[in-house]
Protein backbone atom coordinates (compact mmCIF):
# COMPACT_ATOMS: atom_id res chain seq x y z
CA UNK A 1 0.00 0.00 0.00
CA UNK A 2 0.94 3.41 -0.81
CA UNK A 3 -0.05 6.92 -1.01
CA UNK A 4 -3.82 4.98 0.06
CA UNK A 5 -3.09 2.97 -3.05
CA UNK A 6 -2.18 -0.57 -3.75
CA UNK A 7 0.05 -1.04 -6.34
CA UNK A 8 -0.77 -4.64 -8.17
CA UNK A 9 2.81 -4.95 -9.83
CA UNK A 10 5.37 -6.42 -7.06
CA UNK A 11 8.17 -4.16 -6.18
CA UNK A 12 6.89 -1.28 -8.46
CA UNK A 13 8.51 2.28 -8.54
CA UNK A 14 7.07 5.02 -6.59
CA UNK A 15 5.17 7.69 -8.09
CA UNK A 16 8.09 10.18 -7.61
CA UNK A 17 10.28 7.85 -9.08
CA UNK A 18 7.81 6.65 -12.40
CA UNK A 19 7.32 10.69 -12.62
CA UNK A 20 11.31 11.39 -13.28
CA UNK A 21 11.80 8.44 -15.33
CA UNK A 22 12.44 9.31 -19.19
CA UNK A 23 10.01 8.37 -21.64
CA UNK A 24 10.60 5.75 -24.24
CA UNK A 25 10.72 6.15 -28.29
CA UNK A 26 7.38 5.62 -29.67
CA UNK A 27 6.94 1.84 -30.78
CA UNK A 28 10.40 0.77 -29.23
CA UNK A 29 11.46 -2.43 -29.55
CA UNK A 30 11.35 -3.00 -25.84
CA UNK A 31 7.48 -1.77 -25.68
CA UNK A 32 6.79 -4.05 -28.53
CA UNK A 33 8.13 -7.30 -27.49
CA UNK A 34 6.59 -6.90 -24.09
CA UNK A 35 2.91 -6.38 -25.89
CA UNK A 36 3.56 -9.25 -27.81
CA UNK A 37 5.45 -11.22 -24.90
CA UNK A 38 1.97 -10.94 -23.26
CA UNK A 39 -0.25 -11.84 -26.55
CA UNK A 40 1.74 -15.05 -26.15
CA UNK A 41 1.46 -15.51 -22.77
CA UNK A 42 -2.19 -15.39 -22.91
CA UNK A 43 -2.77 -17.50 -25.68
CA UNK A 44 -0.81 -20.25 -24.16
CA UNK A 45 -3.21 -19.82 -20.69
CA UNK A 46 -5.78 -22.50 -20.06
CA UNK A 47 -7.26 -19.70 -17.82
CA UNK A 48 -7.67 -17.32 -20.65
CA UNK A 49 -9.43 -20.25 -22.97
CA UNK A 50 -12.44 -19.45 -20.65
CA UNK A 51 -12.84 -15.86 -22.09
CA UNK A 52 -13.36 -15.00 -25.46
CA UNK A 53 -13.16 -11.28 -24.68
CA UNK A 54 -9.32 -12.36 -23.22
CA UNK A 55 -8.33 -13.79 -26.56
CA UNK A 56 -9.64 -11.06 -28.54
CA UNK A 57 -7.24 -9.30 -26.69
CA UNK A 58 -4.40 -11.36 -27.28
CA UNK A 59 -4.98 -11.36 -30.89
CA UNK A 60 -5.14 -7.96 -31.27
CA UNK A 61 -1.34 -7.68 -29.29
CA UNK A 62 0.38 -9.76 -31.50
CA UNK A 63 3.30 -8.22 -32.82
CA UNK A 64 1.97 -8.37 -36.72
CA UNK A 65 -0.76 -6.27 -35.56
CA UNK A 66 1.21 -4.01 -33.22
CA UNK A 67 3.66 -3.30 -36.65
CA UNK A 68 0.43 -2.77 -38.74
CA UNK A 69 -0.59 -0.14 -36.45
CA UNK A 70 2.54 1.73 -37.06
CA UNK A 71 2.68 1.74 -40.54
CA UNK A 72 -1.44 3.16 -40.33
CA UNK A 73 -0.13 5.80 -37.87
CA UNK A 74 3.13 6.85 -40.13
CA UNK A 75 1.07 7.00 -43.18
CA UNK A 76 -1.41 9.03 -40.98
CA UNK A 77 0.66 11.20 -40.04
CA UNK A 78 3.54 11.77 -42.74
CA UNK A 79 6.58 13.55 -41.99
CA UNK A 80 5.49 15.20 -38.55
CA UNK A 81 7.79 15.08 -35.70
CA UNK A 82 5.88 13.18 -32.73
CA UNK A 83 7.20 12.20 -29.39
CA UNK A 84 5.26 10.84 -26.27
CA UNK A 85 3.46 13.07 -23.57
CA UNK A 86 4.92 11.96 -20.77
CA UNK A 87 3.14 10.47 -18.01
CA UNK A 88 -0.88 9.29 -19.11
CA UNK A 89 -3.19 8.53 -16.19
CA UNK A 90 -5.84 5.83 -17.70
CA UNK A 91 -8.98 5.66 -15.35
CA UNK A 92 -10.28 2.58 -16.44
CA UNK A 93 -14.13 1.49 -16.33
CA UNK A 94 -15.59 -1.37 -14.44
CA UNK A 95 -18.02 -2.66 -17.14
CA UNK A 96 -15.43 -4.00 -19.65
CA UNK A 97 -12.27 -5.98 -18.17
CA UNK A 98 -10.01 -5.56 -20.92
CA UNK A 99 -10.58 -1.98 -22.04
CA UNK A 100 -7.35 -0.60 -19.25
CA UNK A 101 -4.92 -2.89 -21.39
CA UNK A 102 -5.96 -1.51 -25.02
CA UNK A 103 -5.41 2.05 -23.40
CA UNK A 104 -2.63 1.29 -21.52
CA UNK A 105 -1.02 -0.49 -24.75
CA UNK A 106 -1.79 2.35 -26.83
CA UNK A 107 0.11 4.48 -24.60
CA UNK A 108 3.06 2.52 -24.01
CA UNK A 109 3.60 2.41 -27.64
CA UNK A 110 3.16 6.43 -27.82
CA UNK A 111 6.34 6.00 -25.90
CA UNK A 112 4.57 7.00 -22.07
CA UNK A 113 5.02 6.61 -19.16
CA UNK A 114 1.35 5.00 -17.47
CA UNK A 115 -0.72 5.35 -14.17
CA UNK A 116 -3.43 2.86 -14.66
CA UNK A 117 -6.14 2.80 -11.82
CA UNK A 118 -8.46 0.02 -12.40
CA UNK A 119 -11.81 -0.47 -10.42
CA UNK A 120 -11.72 -1.76 -7.17
CA UNK A 121 -14.09 -3.90 -8.51
CA UNK A 122 -12.27 -7.36 -9.62
CA UNK A 123 -13.37 -9.94 -11.80
CA UNK A 124 -11.93 -13.14 -12.57
CA UNK A 125 -10.91 -11.56 -16.12
CA UNK A 126 -8.93 -8.99 -14.52
CA UNK A 127 -7.33 -11.10 -12.36
CA UNK A 128 -6.07 -13.26 -15.27
CA UNK A 129 -4.62 -10.34 -17.05
CA UNK A 130 -2.87 -8.63 -13.55
CA UNK A 131 -1.25 -12.18 -13.04
CA UNK A 132 0.00 -12.64 -16.36
CA UNK A 133 1.13 -9.20 -16.33
CA UNK A 134 3.15 -9.10 -13.28
CA UNK A 135 5.07 -12.31 -14.37
CA UNK A 136 6.38 -10.21 -17.48
CA UNK A 137 7.03 -7.07 -15.56
CA UNK A 138 9.23 -9.03 -12.96
CA UNK A 139 11.72 -10.49 -15.54
CA UNK A 140 14.49 -8.58 -16.11
CA UNK A 141 13.81 -8.01 -19.79
CA UNK A 142 11.08 -6.38 -18.78
CA UNK A 143 12.92 -3.78 -16.64
CA UNK A 144 12.81 -0.25 -19.02
CA UNK A 145 8.67 -1.32 -18.90
CA UNK A 146 8.37 -2.17 -15.27
CA UNK A 147 9.67 1.36 -14.29
CA UNK A 148 7.56 3.40 -16.41
CA UNK A 149 4.00 2.17 -15.47
CA UNK A 150 2.32 1.73 -12.38
CA UNK A 151 -0.91 -0.08 -11.71
CA UNK A 152 -3.19 0.80 -9.04
CA UNK A 153 -6.25 -0.24 -7.25
CA UNK A 154 -8.09 2.03 -4.63
CA UNK A 155 -11.47 2.68 -4.01
CA UNK A 156 -13.54 6.51 -4.22
CA UNK A 157 -10.69 8.79 -2.97
CA UNK A 158 -10.49 12.04 -4.41
CA UNK A 159 -7.36 12.65 -2.40
CA UNK A 160 -5.51 9.65 -3.96
CA UNK A 161 -6.97 10.46 -7.28
CA UNK A 162 -5.64 14.34 -7.24
CA UNK A 163 -2.15 13.18 -6.30
CA UNK A 164 -2.16 10.68 -9.22
CA UNK A 165 -3.64 13.43 -11.76
CA UNK A 166 -0.70 16.08 -10.29
CA UNK A 167 1.80 14.10 -11.91
CA UNK A 168 0.09 13.53 -15.24
CA UNK A 169 0.17 15.35 -19.36
CA UNK A 170 -2.77 13.30 -20.19
CA UNK A 171 -6.09 12.02 -18.16
CA UNK A 172 -7.64 9.35 -19.83
CA UNK A 173 -10.92 8.90 -18.01
CA UNK A 174 -13.84 5.75 -19.24
CA UNK A 175 -16.63 5.25 -17.37
CA UNK A 176 -20.64 6.56 -16.88
CA UNK A 177 -21.34 10.37 -17.60
CA UNK A 178 -21.52 10.53 -13.90
CA UNK A 179 -18.05 9.06 -13.35
CA UNK A 180 -16.74 11.55 -16.14
CA UNK A 181 -18.00 14.55 -13.86
CA UNK A 182 -16.80 13.47 -10.73
CA UNK A 183 -13.33 13.30 -12.20
CA UNK A 184 -13.59 16.74 -14.30
CA UNK A 185 -13.56 18.20 -11.06
CA UNK A 186 -10.18 17.50 -9.84
CA UNK A 187 -7.58 19.80 -11.64
CA UNK A 188 -4.66 18.79 -14.08
CA UNK A 189 -1.23 20.48 -13.97
CA UNK A 190 -2.27 23.75 -16.16
CA UNK A 191 0.05 22.38 -19.21
CA UNK A 192 -1.81 18.71 -19.15
CA UNK A 193 -5.11 17.43 -21.16
CA UNK A 194 -8.37 15.11 -21.02
CA UNK A 195 -9.63 12.52 -23.21
CA UNK A 196 -13.19 11.40 -21.84
CA UNK A 197 -15.39 8.26 -23.15
CA UNK A 198 -18.69 8.50 -21.01
CA UNK A 199 -21.85 7.18 -21.74
CA UNK A 200 -22.49 5.85 -25.66
CA UNK A 201 -25.60 4.05 -27.25
CA UNK A 202 -24.93 2.31 -30.22
CA UNK A 203 -27.21 -0.07 -32.20
CA UNK A 204 -27.47 -2.61 -35.10
CA UNK A 205 -28.57 -1.92 -38.74
CA UNK A 206 -29.81 -5.06 -40.53
CA UNK A 207 -31.40 -5.02 -43.83
CA UNK A 208 -34.45 -7.09 -43.82
CA UNK A 209 -34.33 -8.13 -47.69
CA UNK A 210 -31.15 -9.01 -46.76
CA UNK A 211 -31.82 -11.15 -44.29
CA UNK A 212 -34.77 -13.18 -45.66
CA UNK A 213 -32.62 -13.54 -49.10
CA UNK A 214 -29.56 -14.80 -47.35
CA UNK A 215 -27.98 -18.17 -47.52
CA UNK A 216 -27.81 -20.41 -43.99
CA UNK A 217 -23.93 -19.71 -43.79
CA UNK A 218 -24.44 -15.99 -43.69
CA UNK A 219 -27.59 -15.95 -41.98
CA UNK A 220 -25.31 -18.11 -39.30
CA UNK A 221 -22.54 -15.55 -39.50
CA UNK A 222 -24.25 -12.52 -38.64
CA UNK A 223 -26.31 -14.72 -35.80
CA UNK A 224 -22.61 -15.25 -34.15
CA UNK A 225 -21.49 -11.92 -35.01
CA UNK A 226 -24.43 -10.32 -33.22
CA UNK A 227 -24.23 -12.68 -30.12
CA UNK A 228 -20.46 -11.96 -30.15
CA UNK A 229 -21.26 -7.61 -30.41
CA UNK A 230 -24.17 -8.18 -27.93
CA UNK A 231 -23.73 -10.75 -25.07
CA UNK A 232 -19.99 -10.53 -23.96
CA UNK A 233 -19.68 -7.97 -21.10
CA UNK A 234 -23.93 -8.60 -20.56
CA UNK A 235 -24.49 -5.90 -23.17
CA UNK A 236 -23.04 -3.50 -20.99
CA UNK A 237 -20.24 -2.07 -23.05
CA UNK A 238 -20.74 1.33 -25.38
CA UNK A 239 -20.45 -0.75 -28.32
CA UNK A 240 -22.98 -3.32 -27.57
CA UNK A 241 -26.10 -2.86 -29.87
CA UNK A 242 -29.22 -1.49 -27.69
CA UNK A 243 -31.38 -0.94 -30.76
CA UNK A 244 -31.98 -2.85 -33.67
CA UNK A 245 -33.02 -1.20 -36.68
CA UNK A 246 -34.73 -3.18 -39.17
CA UNK A 247 -34.37 -1.10 -43.23
CA UNK A 248 -37.26 -2.05 -45.06
CA UNK A 249 -40.88 -2.18 -45.79
CA UNK A 250 -42.55 -2.48 -41.88
CA UNK A 251 -44.24 -6.20 -42.71
CA UNK A 252 -41.06 -7.40 -44.60
CA UNK A 253 -38.83 -6.01 -41.39
CA UNK A 254 -41.32 -7.74 -39.02
CA UNK A 255 -41.76 -11.15 -40.98
CA UNK A 256 -37.30 -10.57 -40.81
CA UNK A 257 -36.80 -9.97 -37.40
CA UNK A 258 -39.22 -12.70 -36.22
CA UNK A 259 -36.91 -15.38 -38.13
CA UNK A 260 -33.24 -13.86 -37.30
CA UNK A 261 -34.24 -13.95 -33.18
CA UNK A 262 -35.10 -17.73 -33.74
CA UNK A 263 -32.01 -18.22 -35.13
CA UNK A 264 -30.25 -16.03 -32.36
CA UNK A 265 -32.29 -18.01 -29.23
CA UNK A 266 -31.24 -21.39 -30.87
CA UNK A 267 -27.71 -19.88 -30.65
CA UNK A 268 -28.01 -18.99 -26.97
CA UNK A 269 -29.96 -22.23 -26.11
CA UNK A 270 -26.28 -23.99 -25.98
CA UNK A 271 -24.07 -20.58 -25.06
CA UNK A 272 -23.39 -18.54 -21.65
CA UNK A 273 -24.60 -15.42 -20.99
CA UNK A 274 -23.86 -14.75 -17.59
CA UNK A 275 -26.75 -12.87 -16.25
CA UNK A 276 -27.87 -13.13 -12.90
CA UNK A 277 -31.42 -12.62 -11.47
CA UNK A 278 -31.18 -8.97 -11.21
CA UNK A 279 -30.77 -8.87 -14.84
CA UNK A 280 -33.96 -10.16 -15.75
CA UNK A 281 -35.48 -8.57 -13.05
CA UNK A 282 -34.20 -4.99 -14.25
CA UNK A 283 -35.27 -6.02 -17.96
CA UNK A 284 -38.64 -7.01 -17.02
CA UNK A 285 -39.13 -3.48 -14.89
CA UNK A 286 -37.12 -1.40 -18.07
CA UNK A 287 -39.67 -3.03 -20.90
CA UNK A 288 -42.92 -2.53 -18.60
CA UNK A 289 -41.63 1.02 -17.52
CA UNK A 290 -40.93 1.90 -21.27
CA UNK A 291 -44.42 0.26 -22.42
CA UNK A 292 -46.94 2.59 -19.54
CA UNK A 293 -44.92 5.76 -20.95
CA UNK A 294 -44.64 5.62 -25.07
CA UNK A 295 -46.36 3.59 -27.65
CA UNK A 296 -44.54 0.26 -27.87
CA UNK A 297 -45.24 -3.49 -28.31
CA UNK A 298 -43.30 -6.18 -26.07
CA UNK A 299 -42.97 -9.08 -27.97
CA UNK A 300 -43.13 -12.97 -26.83
CA UNK A 301 -39.28 -14.32 -26.48
CA UNK A 302 -38.64 -18.00 -26.22
CA UNK A 303 -36.84 -17.36 -22.98
CA UNK A 304 -35.69 -14.49 -20.70
CA UNK A 305 -32.36 -14.07 -22.44
CA UNK A 306 -33.90 -11.95 -24.95
CA UNK A 307 -36.69 -9.03 -24.00
CA UNK A 308 -38.07 -7.35 -27.29
CA UNK A 309 -39.73 -4.13 -27.37
CA UNK A 310 -40.80 -2.64 -30.75
CA UNK A 311 -41.22 0.58 -31.29
CA UNK A 312 -43.68 2.07 -33.71
CA UNK A 313 -41.54 5.16 -33.89
CA UNK A 314 -37.80 5.12 -33.95
CA UNK A 315 -36.10 6.29 -30.36
CA UNK A 316 -33.05 5.36 -28.43
CA UNK A 317 -34.69 5.80 -25.05
CA UNK A 318 -31.45 5.78 -23.48
CA UNK A 319 -32.12 6.56 -20.15
CA UNK A 320 -34.50 3.01 -19.91
CA UNK A 321 -31.85 0.67 -21.23
CA UNK A 322 -30.20 -1.62 -18.76
CA UNK A 323 -28.76 -4.05 -20.71
CA UNK A 324 -28.46 -7.76 -19.76
CA UNK A 325 -30.33 -8.65 -23.36
CA UNK A 326 -32.77 -6.07 -23.87
CA UNK A 327 -33.36 -5.08 -27.48
CA UNK A 328 -35.54 -1.91 -28.44
CA UNK A 329 -36.44 -2.71 -32.29
CA UNK A 330 -37.77 -0.85 -35.35
CA UNK A 331 -38.08 -0.44 -38.84
CA UNK A 332 -37.13 2.45 -41.17
CA UNK A 333 -37.75 2.86 -44.99
CA UNK A 334 -34.41 4.86 -45.88
CA UNK A 335 -31.05 5.44 -44.15
CA UNK A 336 -32.31 8.93 -43.96
CA UNK A 337 -34.42 7.78 -41.63
CA UNK A 338 -31.67 7.16 -38.88
CA UNK A 339 -31.10 11.06 -38.94
CA UNK A 340 -33.54 11.54 -36.28
CA UNK A 341 -32.21 9.14 -33.72
CA UNK A 342 -28.75 10.45 -33.93
CA UNK A 343 -26.48 12.61 -31.65
CA UNK A 344 -23.31 12.55 -29.90
CA UNK A 345 -24.23 9.88 -27.54
CA UNK A 346 -24.50 7.11 -30.84
CA UNK A 347 -21.51 5.18 -30.87
CA UNK A 348 -21.47 2.13 -33.24
CA UNK A 349 -23.46 1.24 -35.92
CA UNK A 350 -23.05 -2.86 -36.68
CA UNK A 351 -24.82 -3.04 -39.74
CA UNK A 352 -25.59 -6.37 -41.89
CA UNK A 353 -26.64 -6.43 -45.43
CA UNK A 354 -25.64 -3.20 -46.50
CA UNK A 355 -22.41 -2.41 -48.40
CA UNK A 356 -19.41 -0.56 -47.15
CA UNK A 357 -19.94 2.09 -50.01
CA UNK A 358 -23.86 2.59 -49.22
CA UNK A 359 -22.76 3.74 -45.84
CA UNK A 360 -19.72 6.03 -47.05
CA UNK A 361 -22.52 7.74 -49.61
CA UNK A 362 -24.70 7.96 -46.85
CA UNK A 363 -22.07 9.70 -44.34
CA UNK A 364 -21.03 11.70 -47.30
CA UNK A 365 -24.36 13.26 -47.81
CA UNK A 366 -24.66 15.63 -45.06
CA UNK A 367 -22.77 15.75 -41.95
CA UNK A 368 -23.80 13.53 -39.35
CA UNK A 369 -24.85 14.46 -35.51
CA UNK A 370 -23.84 11.19 -34.41
CA UNK A 371 -22.00 8.17 -34.96
CA UNK A 372 -18.52 7.58 -34.39
CA UNK A 373 -18.17 4.35 -36.21
CA UNK A 374 -19.67 1.56 -38.44
CA UNK A 375 -18.67 -1.67 -38.27
CA UNK A 376 -19.48 -5.38 -39.89
CA UNK A 377 -21.78 -7.26 -37.67
CA UNK A 378 -19.63 -9.06 -34.81
CA UNK A 379 -17.13 -6.64 -35.08
CA UNK A 380 -18.42 -3.95 -32.81
CA UNK A 381 -16.25 -5.09 -29.67
CA UNK A 382 -13.02 -4.76 -31.84
CA UNK A 383 -10.79 -2.04 -30.66
CA UNK A 384 -9.36 0.31 -32.49
CA UNK A 385 -7.02 3.35 -32.17
CA UNK A 386 -9.33 5.80 -33.28
CA UNK A 387 -12.09 5.10 -31.10
CA UNK A 388 -15.47 7.97 -30.17
CA UNK A 389 -13.93 10.18 -33.02
CA UNK A 390 -10.38 10.48 -31.64
CA UNK A 391 -7.27 9.19 -33.02
CA UNK A 392 -5.54 8.10 -29.76
CA UNK A 393 -2.06 6.98 -31.13
CA UNK A 394 -2.26 11.06 -32.26
CA UNK A 395 -3.85 12.56 -28.98
CA UNK A 396 -1.16 10.46 -26.73
CA UNK A 397 1.44 12.40 -28.78
CA UNK A 398 2.86 15.76 -28.89
CA UNK A 399 4.04 17.09 -32.38
CA UNK A 400 6.95 19.42 -32.48
CA UNK A 401 7.36 21.32 -35.18
CA UNK A 402 10.14 23.07 -37.29
CA UNK A 403 10.08 26.42 -39.26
Amino acid sequence: MTGNYISLIPNARSLEQLASTSVLFPFSDEALQFVDALSASLFLSPDSRAYPEILALAFWMRKANLVRLKQQMQQRNGDALLVPRGTVFHIAPSNVDTIFVYSWFLSLLCGNRNIIRLSSRSSAQTEILLSAIAKLLSAAEYTNIAERNLLVRYGRDDQVTTLLSSVCDVRVVWGGNATVQEIRRIPLPATSTEVAFANKYSLALISADAWLAADEPTRSKWTKGFYNDAYWFGQMACSSPRLIVWLGEATVARRAADQFWREVARLLSSSKTGFTDADYVNKLVASDALAMESTVSILQSHDNNIVRVWLDAPALHEERHCGGGLFFECAICQMKDLRPLLNRTVQTVSYAGISAEEIKDFVRSAPLAGIDRWVPMGRALDFSPVWDGFDLLRVLMREITVD
